[in-house]
Parts: C-alpha cells; sequence; structure tokens
C-alpha cells in the first residue's frame, strides 16, 4: 500500500518471471495493470550491490510521480525478504 495524493493506493505486486539478468513484476492497481522491469539481478550477480537498479515500464501506462513511490514500495519489500 502506498500513499499518493491524499489517497491510500493497494497494490498486487507479482514476479512474473526472473533470469541473470532482469526481473519483471505484473503491478496491478485498482484501474489498470503494468508491467515493470529491473536489471537487478545482473547488478547483484557482479556484486554491484549499492547500484541502483534500472526500472523501465514494459507494459501499461503510470505517471512519473505514482511510478517512483511503486518502485520504492517494491525495492522495500524485495530487499527486506
Amino acid at each position: 500500500m502506498i500513499k499518493h495524493e491524499r489517497a491510500n493506493i493497494r497494490l498486487q505486486v507479482e514476479r512474473v518471471s526472473q533470469t541473470l539478468e532482469t526481473e519483471q513484476y505484473k503491478v496491478t492497481a485498482r484501474n489498470g495493470t503494468f508491467i515493470l522491469k529491473t536489471n537487478r539481478p545482473l547488478l547483484r550477480n557482479k556484486g554491484l550491490k549499492y547500484k541502483p537498479a534500472k526500472w523501465d515500464v514494459v507494459g501499461g501506462q503510470v505517471r512519473q510521480t505514482l511510478l517512483d513511490k511503486i518502485i520504492e514500495a517494491i525495492e522495500i519489500k524485495v530487499t527486506s525478504s
């Protein structure tokens, strides 16, 4: 759940695919679905633990301000587990 413009938005995030170089996440919110792709596994495999991962929207549309909050929430959840 993230807070955006005085509203709480509940997200459902599912890892769709994972390779040695990329991960893809399917994000579903109340009004749409989109897919995010990141190079986080590639950076971890190369030992670049502290370099920030690159995130791209592969499918669907989302506003940049909301995208930043979604990415931050995913990174917190993934690194804590």
